[in-house]
């Protein structure tokens, strides 16, 4: 392993796994199977945020929590189907889930300074506002 150049205390390579072997095998089984979509992976934050916008939301319960108890989000396969991301369309990984919120609140992000440019611009066009 060789120290990183970026980030001080960092080394670049991978240590040997000290997992239990059962996990190299769940590993290597879930990398082998990944979920196609119909349009691929997405390309950019903006891709992600108009499929965010199609991905229809639901309200459920586990078989093992109380009838009382309620969750709010995707259904695992709409979310492969949409995304193309993760090993499996029976659950979500976190680290997908994360990552398409980042990417949307980016792409949001982007838009917003882009808006607000437009409304300064035309602020200042118009002239000095009237008080009343």
């Amino acid at each position: 392993m060789t120290q990183s150049p970026t980030v001080p205390g960092r080394t670049e390579g991978r240590e040997p796994s000290r997992h239990h072997p059962v996990e190299w095998v769940r590993s290597h089984l879930t990398r082998r199977r990944g979920v196609p979509a119909p349009d691929g992976v997405p390309e950019g934050a903006n891709d992600v945020l108009e499929r965010l916008a199609t991905l229809p939301l639901s309200v459920w319960s586990y078989r093992f929590d109380d009838e009382s108890v309620r969750h709010l989000g995707p259904m695992a396969q709409d979310f492969a189907s949409t995304f193309g991301l993760g090993s499996s369309d029976r659950s979500i990984a976190q680290v997908d889930a994360n990552g398409v919120c980042m990417a949307s609140v980016q792409a949001l992000y982007r838009r917003l300074v882009v808006v607000e440019g437009e409304l300064e611009r035309l602020r200042e066009s118009s002239g000095p506002a009237e008080s009343e």
